[in-house]
This record gives C-alpha cells, sequence and structure tokens, in this order.
C-alpha cells in the first residue's frame, strides 16, 4: 500500500480510527511480537534507506555522509525497536523493567541508570558511558499509555530516524494508530519508510501521506485526530497551538534549540582543549548543521586565559571539516545571518563567530539558525564556581530552547568542581545535559527521554518522546571520557565509521555474539 497524498489522508485517518479502538485490546505478547516484526523489515530495508538520505541530499562524494546517514536513520531505530520488544515481553510477564538508583543531591529527585540497557553489548559498545534520567521522588513506574486513539506525527525534514522513531513512539508508547505526514525533503523516502513500518501498516495501525504544511494542519484538524505531535520548526508549533481548532486535542512538540555549550574555565592540557575543539567542531558540522543538537551557542569566560588558544583549535577544527551544499531551505540565509556575512559559494564551510555582544547580538541566540555556524559569548566569573553559576543563569534566561546542552570540562577540572559541574547540569532547565560528549547519545539511545522537561516555556515544545522504563522522567544527563577510547564511530575521524554504524544497526537488529564481534572488530579500527 503506497503512501496517501492529501485527498485520500483524510479517508486513511477515518481506518485507523476504527482500528484503533481495537488497539487497547492488544497483548504486550502481540506488541513484542510487532516490534520483532518491525526489526526484520527495518533489516531488510537499512542499506537502501541509508543510500537514498545521503543521494537525496546529493552528498555521494561526502566524506562520512554515509556513517551520518546510518548513524541518523535506521540505527536509533533499531536499537529503539530492540528495546520496545524487550519491554513488552517483560511486561508479558508481569515485571516492570529494573530500576538502578544513581547519586541525586536533591531530596526530592531520584537519578536512576539507564545504562547498560543490553548488558554487556552497551558495556562493549559504549565504554566509560554513563546515563541518567532524573524523576521525582515519588514517582513509580506505570504500565505505557493506551489511549485507543489516533495521532498525526508531523514528520521533521532533517534527520530520517526521527519521523519513524516518533511513529514508533506513539504505537508503542501511547497506544495509538498513526498517520505520517513525511515532511516534503523525505519524498525519496517514503515508500522505504513504508516498508520498515509493514507490519504496523498490515496490522491498520499505521499509515503514511504526503504533501505540505497546509496538508498537515488540515489533517490536524481532522474530527479523527486526537493527538499531533510535530518535530519541526518553532513557527510550525506557534500556529498549532494558536489554532482554537485544536484545543481540545493533545499537541506536542520538539521544535530545536539554540543549543549552548559551556566551557569550564581553568587550567586545560594542550590535548583536552584540542580534543574539546574536535567532537565541538563535529557536532556543529554533522548533517551539515541541519540537526537540532548541533552546538549553536559557545559560552566562555572572558577572563580565562585559554580562551584565545581554545578559539583558535575550534575555528581549525571547523575549517577542516568539509563544505556541504545545504539541502535544508534557508540554510543560506540562517548561516548569513549567524555569521554576519553571506557565503560566497553554494557549499558552507563551517565556521565559528566569536566575539558576540550579549545585548546587541541577543537575536542571534534567541532562535535556532540551522546552519553549520558556530557563535561564541564571552561571559564574566572570576573563577570556574562563579562562571558556571553565571552561565547556567545565562542559558536558562536568555537563550532560547530547553532541548538540550553541552557542557564540557578537562579531567582535572571535572574531578575539582565535581560539585558545581554536577550542579548546573541538575539547574540548566534542557531535556539532555551532555557532559563531554554527543546530546545526540540522549536522542538515540532509546531508553531516555528526549524532549523538554515538563516546565518548559511553551515556545520551546512540549513533552518527550522513546524512554522505556516506565517512568516520567524530566530529562537525561549523559556523560562520556573527553577523550574516549576507541574513538566513537559517529565522529567523523573514525576511518570506519559506515561500515562500524551499519554493523552496529544489523546487530540492534538481529542481536547475536558474532554481529557483536564483528562491531567491536571494526570499532576498533580508528587512527
Amino acid at each position: 500500500m503506497p503512501a496517501s497524498h492529501a485527498p485520500t489522508a483524510g479517508a486513511e485517518l477515518r481506518r485507523l480510527h476504527a482500528a484503533a479502538k481495537a488497539w487497547r485490546q492488544r497483548s504486550d505478547h502481540d506488541l513484542a511480537e510487532l516490534a520483532a516484526a518491525c526489526r526484520r523489515s527495518l533489516e531488510a530495508t537499512a542499506d537502501e534507506w541509508a543510500v537514498a538520505s545521503v543521494r537525496a541530499k546529493q552528498w555521494q562524494h561526502q566524506p562520512h555522509a554515509l556513517a551520518e546517514e546510518w548513524g541518523s536513520g535506521p540505527l536509533p531505530v533499531a536499537r529503539f525497536l530492540l528495546l520496545l520488544e524487550r519491554l513488552h515481553r517483560q511486561l508479558a510477564t508481569g515485571r516492570m523493567p529494573p530500576l538502578h538508583a544513581g547519586p541525586s543531591a536533591d531530596p526530592n529527585r531520584r537519578s536512576l541508570s539507564a545504562l547498560p540497557t543490553l548488558g554487556w553489548a552497551d558495556r562493549l559498545l559504549l565504554p566509560g558511558v554513563s546515563a541518567h534520567i532524573d524523576v521525582a521522588a515519588d514517582a513509580s513506574q506505570q504500565q505505557p499509555e493506551r489511549h485507543g486513539d489516533t495521532a498525526l506525527v508531523l514528520g521533521a525534514g532533517n534527520v530520517t530516524a526521527t519521523p519513524v522513531l516518533d511513529v514508533l513512539d506513539q504505537v508503542f508508547g501511547h497506544g495509538r494508530a498513526v498517520l505520517l505526514k513525511t515532511s516534503p525533503l523525505h519524498d525519496d523516502l517514503v515508500e522505504i519508510f513504508g516498508r520498515a513500518l509493514q507490519p504496523l501498516r498490515d496490522a491498520g495501525l499505521v499509515a503514511l501521506c504526503t504533501g505540505d504544511g497546509e496538508v498537515g494542519h488540515t489533517l490536524a484538524r481532522h474530527h479523527d485526530t486526537a493527538a499531533v505531535h510535530l518535530t519541526g520548526s518553532s513557527a510550525t508549533w506557534a500556529q498549532l497551538c494558536a489554532d482554537p481548532k485544536l484545543d481540545h486535542k493533545q499537541l506536542t512538540a520538539e521544535v530545536g534549540c539554540c543549543t549552548p555549550v559551556l566551557i569550564v574555565p581553568g587550567v586545560w592540557r594542550e590535548r583536552d582543549l584540542r580534543a574539546a575543539a574536535t567532537q565541538i567542531a563535529a557536532y556543529v558540522a554533522t548533517n551539515g548543521g541541519a540537526t537540532c543538537v548541533a552546538p549553536r551557542l559557545l559560552l566562555t569566560a572572558r577572563s580565562w586565559p585559554q580562551r584565545r588558544a581554545f578559539l583558535h583549535h575550534v575555528a581549525t577544527a571547523l575549517a577542516q571539516m568539509p563544505a556541504r551544499e545545504p539541502f535544508h531551505p534557508g540554510a543560506h540565509a540562517a548561516y548569513a545571518t549567524a555569521l554576519g556575512t553571506e557565503s560566497d559559494t553554494a557549499a558552507l564551510q563551517p565556521a565559528l563567530r566569536a566575539d558576540i555582544d550579549a545585548e546587541d547580538d541577543g537575536a542571534l541566540f534567541g532562535t535556532e539558525l540551522f546552519a553549520p555556524a558556530l557563535l561564541e559569548l564571552a561571559l564574566d566569573g572570576d573563577d570556574a564556581d562563579t562562571w558556571l553559576t553565571t552561565a547556567t543563569d545565562f542559558a536558562s534566561q536568555r537563550v532560547f530552547g530547553a532541548l538540550s546542552v553541552y557542557l564540557f570540562a578537562a579531567p582535572r577540572l571535572r574531578r575539582r568542581h565535581r560539585a558545581a559541574i554536577d550542579a548546573a547540569s541538575a539547574a540548566l532547565p534542557y531535556g539532555t545535559v551532555a557532559i563531554n560528549c554527543w546530546t545526540g547519545l540522549g536522542y538515540g539511545l532509546g531508553n531516555t527521554p528526549w524532549g523538554v522537561p515538563a516546565d518548559a516555556a511553551i515556545e520551546h515544545g512540549r513533552g518527550s518522546t522513546r524512554g522505556t522504563l516506565c517512568l516520567p522522567a524530566d530529562r537525561a544527563i549523559i556523560e562520556a571520557p573527553l577523550r574516549p577510547i576507541p574513538l566513537p564511530p559517529w565522529l567523523p575521524h573514525h576511518r570506519r565509521s559506515a561500515p562500524t554504524l551499519r554493523a552496529l544497526t544489523r546487530f540492534f537488529a538481529a542481536p547475536s555474539a558474532l554481529r557483536l564481534a564483528h562491531v567491536a572488530a571494526l570499532a576498533l579500527q580508528h587512527p
């Protein structure tokens, strides 16, 4: 069954609405089998998915582009499906996911470990990485919701995993049938998405349609649409929130973020400065800057003696990233706005604009500029602890978004200022906090929530997706070594990144000791 176009999408909603009523009666065993079937259909389409994604962006000759498409496409979907299957097999036996307490300085909150979810596989694949979710002290585990109604998912156009993950979250986490309206940027991938989700389509629980923003708005108003989830722009989200015809529907959204990066001042070794700069540059450049986890605003200490040296490392690392002709509309305009100058070429070179002014340039960090550009703003603070308080307050009050935030500290500074860094990470009002690593890990782990805290301002979005611990988690905190060994395959300097991420996808799709050994062998082949 091909994806529907706008004229027939309303009929699909009516059909889904009828099927959704029986969804509440599905057993957890049935849900586990559906997730397992989707893992098989995903594996059958994964190679085509990754290649088609690169081709759609016309990045066939871009280094690391294929690796990026594996890492932001089939891989997180395969992992999430595996976690969903395991969750529902547990629930079918009357058990809840096990919880492991972590340290918490707040008596009103609990910190629960989210790794290693997959046992030895996670220990091997994510060495040194820790992940914790933050929940209220009195929060209790509950069965996934079973609404038995219909959701409209307005799919993102930048990262191919997102629309599929959003569909799976609505089906398995909320008990809904789903109509996915894909972004026009994914027109070449709709048929592949459909085949990956074929078991859910065969069960009458998922349908796909294409169309522009007006089609999406019309479908949101449809009387058979009970919930709408958007991953997209803050402007589209504002339109949905302002529509009185949607007042009675459940609206949730992930609308991006002007993602800040806090650099803890102090004495850094040269190799640590380079390591942090290299990571930050890689995340700015990923997907041509068109990701909601890209660092956008670098916050430094004005009096930090190594500030200029660090900025030099960042600028150098960005200059070493390949320029790409963007696929996302508006990228050239966003790039010109961020850097204060237009590019004289079609391809955009990742770049740094340092020394912006907190007052004169406030508009630059009052929105998300979807381009491979990084802004730097220096803040006052006489020492690391004082500066962290200042930077936390600034990010909380002046910077757009509540999705994710980075915090980088050299190992010695991490030890010396652990209390202040932990206090800052707890106070930063973001759904995911990444310490010395990629916030994209929070996006891709699957059992950690991805979204904004419950008390986030409405313009920053609403709600979160994923998370398989059956708890109303507010946020996730991810931490990794600043100089990880082995080098993670999502970093462009890994010489076997694409084969490693492909092998990792295949492992999640069908775990086995042989496939895990293959992943490990490839992962170790780095410079």
